[in-house]
């Protein structure tokens, strides 16, 4: 959800910018047929439907939304990681990168709840409203086709998607019919009340947008504009006068058309009326400079700005071996000089937390160490694989992930997460005991051997565990006591065993204890016992080191 609702929050900025840019070209395209200031709300629709664009020299954005300000990523990539279970947020030199993050993504949450309820009240409204209208106009009268009459009603209007139909006010002359019929009929040939529709749920959901509303007003007004000048160019300028006429007598009383999405009708009557009697049959050349002016201007909107490459690739390349070759001689110090400033508080805030206020840009560890890595860049990020050895011999890989950005016009690591990968198994280590905790009561209650195990110390993949597990149904876990200390833990479980299947488990309510253990690159399970709480012996023996 967190990247559904920063990618509305991106399309609304950048329409944000379109509206105004359309709203100033409307005043240019004053004496131009109104068909061409109709169209260009299309362009904004297009902003803020598609999630994407391209890039173009010629794009009249001045700026690129396709990011989001980095802290706000940073926070959502760290939640992202934290509930796959599969990479760590804490890179190898340290930083917790959510610690910083927290309180951005707390307002993210509460925006999300906002903007749904928000969205959701518009639309239910509307669902209403429809509903109450569409149960109004069962009483009408078929006069011909799909055209309808209904006493009561203040205004004509077009209801309907796949067939739509013409509602008019009874008691119309043949005369006042003839032209309203013409107007709603030229409505329906040029699927606008499609584009009303398809135009109010996009403008619903971007509801907290002010100028998106503006937008929906301007458009509407410059469908009707645009109606009203076809229908004059099909019956010729000598109706003009007596179709405002008929316009003028259709604007008495108070209209009963809500905010149902499916209607619309006749608005602005004024400014309709004054378009209709000062509208005059455009020259060709009007027409000609008018539609390159739409055609240019809906290209340099629909376009991103070009972006320019900040840095080749072997200055990210070079980031990279600097960021590497710091973890092989445990050296942060040079890593520090290529971070972003939001890294380097976390660093500096993680070193005071290990070494206190003596730190001196320590990182890694003694064992296991780097013996050598290889370097992956895609865009603006690199896949660092370290290769790693042990006084035992024991052979395995590290995978870290660095972000590359801009900051001061200078190229930066924005961010680091790691995966660690040791044969055919990949480890979750976790931060904390509690998220160890419920790493592994996530994999209880999903029958997930593999997240299980990846929480383990040396237990290999047995693919008769998996079968086990497999037929395992475990459908609640309840902690009921917790005793964390320094380096280890453990946790009282409760278990609402539904089906123990292959399992020493069995059905019912069941108590384990889960044992935990601090070891140099995060926290790992000890055992799942069935004897109860560790003794005294047990904490006070050393921790793991893995």
């Amino acid at each position: 959800m967190d990247k559904l609702f920063l990618q509305v929050l991106k399309m609304s900025i950048t329409s944000s910018y379109v509206i105004l840019f359309v709203i100033v070209a409307r005043i240019f395209l004053k004496k131009a047929p109104k068909f061409f200031s109709y169209a260009l709300w299309f362009i904004v629709l297009f902003r803020l439907i598609a999630p994407f664009s391209f890039e173009s020299i010629f794009s009249l954005i001045p700026f690129n939304t396709q990011t989001v300000p980095t802290n706000v990523v940073y926070s959502q990539i760290s939640r992202e990681i934290r509930s796959t279970g599969q990479v760590t947020n804490n890179s190898l030199s340290g930083p917790v990168a959510h610690t910083n993050g927290k309180p951005i993504q707390l307002w993210i949450e509460l925006g999300e709840i906002v903007w749904l309820l928000g969205m959701l009240a518009i639309l239910t409204y509307s669902f209403y409203t429809t509903v109450e209208l569409y149960i109004k106009l069962q009483n009408a009268e078929h006069v011909s086709k799909n055209v309808y009459e209904l006493t009561g009603l203040k205004t004509p209007f077009v209801f309907g998607i796949t067939k739509p139909k013409i509602y008019l006010p009874a008691g119309l002359s043949n005369h006042e019919k003839s032209y309203i019929i013409k107007h709603e009929q030229t409505h329906i040939k040029r699927l606008d009340h499609l584009a009303k529709l398809l135009a109010f749920i996009v403008f619903s959901i971007h509801w907290f947008n002010p100028l998106v509303w503006l937008a929906f007003f301007l458009m509407t007004e410059d469908m009707e504009l645009s109606c009203d000048e076809s229908v004059i160019r099909e019956l010729g300028s000598e109706v003009k006068k007596d179709y405002s006429t008929s316009l003028l007598m259709m604007s008495t009383g108070r209209r009963i058309i809500g905010a149902s999405p499916l209607t619309f009708g006749e608005n602005n009557v004024r400014r309709r009326i004054i378009n209709i009697l000062n509208y005059k049959k455009p020259r060709f050349w009007v027409v000609v400079i008018a539609t390159i002016a739409v055609l240019t201007v809906g290209f340099g909107l629909i376009t991103n700005p070009r972006t320019v490459p900040s840095n080749s690739n072997a200055e990210k390349i070079q980031k990279a071996e600097t960021w590497a070759e710091a973890l092989k001689t445990r050296d942060g110090k040079s890593r520090y000089a290529i971070m972003s400033e939001n890294m380097k508080e976390q660093f500096v805030a993680e070193q005071k937390k290990r070494s206190g206020e003596d730190w001196n840009y320590n990182i890694g560890g003694s064992s296991p160490w780097v013996v050598d890595y290889d370097i992956d860049i895609h865009r603006d990020t690199a896949t660092i694989t370290y290769h790693f050895a042990d006084s035992d011999g024991v052979k395995y890989e590290r995978t870290e992930i660095i972000t590359f950005g801009r900051e001061n016009n200078r190229l930066v690591i924005i961010s680091a997460i790691e995966k660690i990968a040791e044969w055919d198994r990949v480890n979750y280590f976790a931060p904390n005991a509690k998220r160890a905790m419920e790493v592994y009561v996530e994999g209880l209650l999903e029958s997930d051997y593999l997240k299980l195990l990846s929480l383990a110390h040396e237990a290999p993949f047995d693919p008769a565990g998996q079968d086990i597990w497999d037929t395992i149904k475990i459908i609640d876990v309840k902690v009921i006591r917790e005793d964390i200390r320094e380096n280890k833990a453990c946790y009282e479980l409760q278990l609402d065993i539904e089906d123990g299947g292959n399992s020493a488990f069995e059905k019912g309510i069941s108590t384990r204890w889960l044992w935990l253990v601090k070891g140099e690159h995060g926290w790992y399970v000890e055992g799942f016992m069935t004897g109860g709480a560790p003794d005294a012996s047990w904490w006070n023996s050393e921790s793991i080191k893995k």
